[in-house]
């Protein structure tokens, strides 16, 4: 696993955001140290540096994400070029 940032603070629509160092793809699955899968990346924005990283927490795991602010949250260590894009259809 690799890490991908700490968890700064939830926002408004409940979406975890972290400061990160590298900018993973849109749809990446989020995982906790114990290698759970979270949530996935939302949205990155932010300067190019450090990003900010919106993590789209599953339901699963939404109750008390306050408590959450601080821990790490991992990416898988080996990418996947085809996470977060769409297959495309056979014509």
């Amino acid at each position: 696993m690799k890490k991908l940032g700490n968890i700064s603070h939830i926002s408004n629509r409940g979406r975890l955001i972290i400061r990160s160092n590298q900018t993973p793809r849109y749809g990446t699955p989020v995982f906790t140290k114990g290698e759970k899968k979270f949530g996935t990346v939302s949205d990155v924005f932010g300067p190019t540096k450090e990003p900010y990283i919106s993590i789209k927490v599953y339901a699963k795991n939404s109750k008390n994400l306050d408590d959450l602010v601080g821990e790490t949250l991992y990416v898988a260590s080996k990418t996947n070029k085809n996470w977060g894009r769409r297959k495309r259809r056979k014509k």
